[in-house]
């Protein structure tokens, strides 16, 4: 295959393809591309190549992003597609394996070599959903962490992988350093939903993992601000989680805010409305999500209702001897 992964001859295929069909002229093109008429029929049909600038304004003339322009690559080539995350036993759909020391270790050296941030991704949702048990499963997330840690230290501009990442080890975190990193994602997250006038289909692409990603993140916050006796964080998230808007709130998103208002009720001492609403969400997602994706819900979800309510009736209880 070459140094390439995806070769010019698949990207000029998917370019042309989609020109023709959402029936852009070469006018069109003409008007808004930097390119001149020969070089760009040159391209089309085959004879030379164009600049990463050219590519990516070709793409917004079309209407298409890049995610999309790779999806047809890789249903048209799939002989490109990297077989690393199915070989671990990663993929987040079959679950194909439950994940080991060995499995993190193969996993790390991949990515040593590759800098693909799927593989830590997909290891720690596997590590999070798959592990039973606890004491091992904090283990293999404490083998992972430094990886990421150092990863992220370095990001301006953090993508949905990102946040999943972090909220897949938020709570092995010391709890300042896990709130500086959220309000940091937080902050990101606000500005992208300023867009959302715009009609942009890159923040429709991305708005649907950022804002699962986003409700994850401030649920695992959520969680430590109480096992950490924080009540202005308690205050500021449950109302992020109850205010928080984006062009499309996901049913992931929807059910992490019902959570929320389980733990607002319990803190308000309303404990038989919050135990109805937890069985009727907990019902309600199950009846509605595929068991492939059960997972990520029980991640949240999983221990009982009175296993739920720990935190919760510990800093309700650490409230009550503060105002004595």
């Amino acid at each position: 295959m070459g140094k390439n992964r995806v070769p010019v001859e698949a990207i000029r295929e998917a370019m042309i393809y989609f020109i023709k069909e959402r029936n852009i002229s070469v006018p069109v093109v003409l008007k808004t591309v930097d390119i001149s008429r020969s070089r760009l029929y040159d391209y089309l049909q085959g004879n030379g190549k164009v600049s990463a600038t050219t590519l990516v304004n070709l793409l917004v003339t079309i209407g298409v992003s890049f995610d999309e322009l790779m999806l047809h690559v890789y249903m048209n080539h799939p002989e490109l597609l990297d077989p690393a995350i199915k070989e671990l036993g990663l993929d987040a759909h079959s679950h194909t394996m439950t994940p080991t020391e060995d499995t993190v270790y193969r996993t790390l050296s991949m990515y040593d070599e590759t800098r693909d941030v799927r593989l830590l991704v997909n290891l720690v949702r596997a590590i999070n959903s798959q592990v039973a048990d606890e004491v091992e499963k904090y283990r293999l997330i404490e083998m992972v962490r430094p990886t990421i840690i150092k990863l992220l230290a370095a990001r301006e501009f953090y993508t949905a992988n990102d946040l999943l990442m972090f909220a897949n080890i938020i709570r092995h975190e010391p709890y300042n350093a896990a709130k500086m990193v959220v309000k940091q994602m937080s902050d990101q997250a606000q500005r992208m939903a300023k867009l959302e006038g715009y009609g942009l289909m890159e923040l429709d692409n991305f708005s649907s993992a950022e804002v699962r990603n986003v409700a994850l993140l401030h649920f695992q916050l959520l969680i430590m601000a109480l096992e950490n006796k924080d009540g202005d964080t308690v205050k500021k998230t449950l109302m992020f989680l109850r205010d928080y808007r984006l062009p499309a709130l996901s049913t992931y998103f929807s059910f992490v805010k019902k959570m929320a208002e389980v733990v607002e009720l319990a803190l308000d001492e309303k404990n038989e409305e919050a135990e109805q609403l937890w069985h009727r969400t907990l019902d309600a997602a199950q009846f509605m999500i595929d068991e492939r994706f059960w997972p990520i819900y029980s991640f949240i979800a999983r221990r009982s209702f009175e296993e739920f309510l720990v935190p919760v009736n510990s800093y309700k209880r650490h409230m009550t001897e503060q105002n004595q």
